[in-house]
């Protein structure tokens, strides 16, 4: 199950379309400081569903410089059941401005089985969009930074995450609508294929039942996915625009991430009665 955070990562980056709306300010009006959500992670190979890690979402109130900003943080990891097989101890940092949810940096840090590595982002904005400054540390030492210049969706995983569940506009939410989406992982570009598939109601283990956003997600092929791989992912629909669900076969296997809580949410997590 090598990479599993990083699936779980890119999977719940949802409905990225690099359109104005990502690339301008966005009112908040989906979490607040203090907001933390969990999820369980589990593995299925020959009909057999295995308890593999956990993953949780945090929202701290800080500063950056001077400046009040939210912490964004992001932090996966298999249990120790699971280790034998693949360690994983991953943890992505924003630092974002509370008003237009913009980031200034934004660090990874990888621990995958024998493999570290740490990734740094420094975002300043532009008169057009933005140029970042990337860092990489790979085998202990760190690369020669690099500068790139953007005016799309050039923020990291976990800042466009907590932007896209402040979007709003119902445009999106319009049954067989097909997105494009462009996104980087492991220092290339790729197009994925978003498509709206409607309204359902849904039941977690342990969790009671939702009313949730549908999507289907054509994934990359490669080393995790295979050519035509579909990945499917529920959205809350209520004030909160929570994943409570996500689901895709890998090359060998199945995974899912399984909302199982959350703490200091914005607007009440609004669960569906059992027999509507």
């Amino acid at each position: 199950m090598k990479k599993i955070l990083a699936f779980i990562f890119l999977a719940l980056l949802l409905i990225q379309e690099c359109s104005a709306k990502m690339s301008s300010a966005i009112e908040n009006k989906t979490f607040m400081a203090g907001e933390k959500l969990d999820y369980q992670l589990y593995y299925n190979l020959s009909f057999v569903w295995i308890s593999a890690g956990t993953c949780e979402f945090k929202v701290r109130s800080t500063f950056w410089g001077n400046k009040p900003v939210y912490q964004f943080i992001a932090q996966g990891k298999t249990q120790r059941s699971f280790d034998s097989f693949y360690k994983v101890r991953d943890t992505i940092v924003s630092y974002v401005d509370k008003e237009k949810l913009f980031p200034y940096k934004a660090y990874k840090f990888t621990h995958e089985d024998n493999w570290h590595g740490v990734d740094e982002f420094t975002f300043k904005e532009d008169t057009n969009g933005w140029r970042i400054t990337t860092r990489l540390k790979r085998k202990k030492k760190w690369k020669k930074p690099e500068e790139s210049w953007t005016k799309k969706c050039g923020f990291d995983i976990v800042t466009s995450i907590y932007r896209l569940r402040c979007l709003t506009d119902e445009k999106l939410y319009v049954k067989g609508k097909r997105i494009e989406i462009p996104v980087r992982l492991d220092d290339n570009e790729y197009n994925l294929y978003l498509t709206y598939l409607g309204k359902e109601r849904i039941k977690l283990y342990g969790g009671g039942y939702y009313n949730a956003h549908a999507f289907n997600l054509v994934m990359i092929e490669g080393t995790v996915f295979k050519r035509g791989d579909v990945l499917k992912m529920w959205i809350s629909d209520d004030g909160n625009k929570i994943p409570l669900l996500v689901e895709s076969p890998i090359r060998v296997g199945n995974v899912k991430a399984v909302f199982r809580g959350a703490e200091n949410t914005l607007n009440p997590l609004v669960k569906a009665g059992i027999n509507k």
